[in-house]
């Protein structure tokens, strides 16, 4: 199957920013017909940008419309494959895109030595289990492989990242005060962009009004995304998704608001650009240091993290999951009727950010109404790398 991400037409100009998109909306629509063990198999193939998430997802919905309560174990193996999965498409960002806004070249050795932990990390992890299973495993491996490829994980984040273990670098920027002492101490580029931010007095840059998308009320979501995912209508609402007639933002930035880090940045630059890569650093630095999901393999309680709902307000044969992807909340709705899906479909966090009138187009309107000149572009740039699409995209000058 090929890949049917799309891209993304993000145009800028004297009438303000307009985004456009080739993301097909109905791409889920080739799984009805199938049966649900052949969906979980194919879906990953399918949607390849963030597929952990998307299994999950996908698995997680399944489950629900057939009425099959997932075991412990098979959440803690899901919850510790999607935290893998971020931290490597946080460290894709960080190693690879954010030099080239100091002029420096992508760390390409670095993103290498990601990728293998993260590919030794996943090995380990699911030796002898099948976490996409409807049901789930009958464990989680409690493999010394996967505590040695966390450990080489840590150390490169230690190492090219943050210049510091990663939970001692939790325990030192509390505030920003302190994050904005690590910027001047530290070398990593990291620390160096962030430090060239403050010292621009560019951090709050692209600060908007757009909220964020109540995330934390599972069932409310889970009941209201149903009602408009299962209409007529569903078309136009996965293209244009708003929460009370307006546009949401879901994100890493969204998901860190309760930190205190990230309040006292808000405090003081509100949404703006420092904020957002202050939010990938620190989600970074939970994972890798097991503070916000756990390091340990064995889990025997129910795991938070990775969502998974149950709601009978649903009706039968219906399911929805909510995931915590990478760049945001992932949603995946399933019927199954008869054995076989009858209806499926997927809304990413991208619909959400990537809004006409969401937080990109008024994060781009306002800072195209403070910078002028060369400097425009590659501020643009930044933010919509901070943002983090989970496609590519065109930057286009009008």
């Amino acid at each position: 199957m090929s890949d049917p991400a799309g891209k993304l037409q993000i145009r800028i100009g004297a009438a303000g920013t307009s985004i456009g998109s080739s993301r097909p909306v109905r791409a889920a629509s080739v799984f009805v017909g199938r049966e649900p063990g052949e969906t979980a198999r194919l879906l990953p193939a399918l949607f390849s940008v963030c597929a952990t998430a998307q299994s999950v997802a996908c698995v997680g919905a399944l489950e629900q419309a057939q009425g099959l309560m997932p075991m412990p174990t098979a959440l803690a193996l899901r919850q510790h494959l999607v935290a893998a999965e971020t931290l490597r498409e946080h460290l894709w960002r960080i190693l690879l895109d954010w030099p080239r806004f100091l002029d420096l070249e992508p760390d390409a050795r670095a993103m290498a030595r990601a990728m293998d932990g993260h590919a030794r990390l996943r090995a380990a992890l699911t030796a002898g289990a099948d976490a996409f299973e409807g049901g789930g495993v009958k464990r989680v491996p409690d493999s010394a492989a996967a505590q040695e490829a966390m450990a080489s994980l840590r150390d490169l984040v230690a190492d090219r990242v943050l210049g510091l273990a990663p939970g001692q670098w939790l325990d030192a920027v509390p505030g920003l005060d302190a994050l904005t002492s690590w910027c001047a101490e530290t070398s990593t580029v990291a620390a160096r962009l962030m430090k060239r931010i403050l010292d621009q007095d560019l951090a709050d840059l692209g600060r908007t009004v757009v909220g964020a998308l109540p995330e934390g009320d599972v069932a409310l979501l889970s009941v209201r995304l149903d009602s408009r995912l299962s209409t007529v209508a569903a078309d136009a609402f996965v293209a244009r998704p708003t929460w009370n007639g307006e546009p949401r933002e879901t994100s890493v930035l969204t998901r860190s608001l309760t930190l205190p880090v990230i309040q006292d940045l808000v405090a003081h630059f509100g949404n703006g650009i420092l904020t957002r890569l202050a939010a990938q650093l620190l989600e970074v630095a939970q994972i890798a240091s097991g503070t916000r999901y756990s390091t340990e393999l064995g889990l025997a309680e129910r795991p938070q993290g990775v969502v998974e709902s149950m709601d009978s307000r649903l009706g039968p044969g219906v399911g929805l999951a909510q995931v915590p992807a990478a760049r945001g909340l992932l949603v995946h709705r399933v019927e199954v009727r008869d054995g076989r899906v009858a209806d499926y479909r997927i809304l990413a966090p991208t619909e959400w950010n990537f809004h006409p009138q969401g937080v990109v187009a008024a994060g781009l309107d306002a800072i195209a109404s403070r910078v002028q000149g060369t400097e425009l572009e590659p501020l643009a740039r930044l933010f919509v790398a901070a943002v983090d699409p989970c496609v590519d995209f065109d930057l286009i000058w009008t």
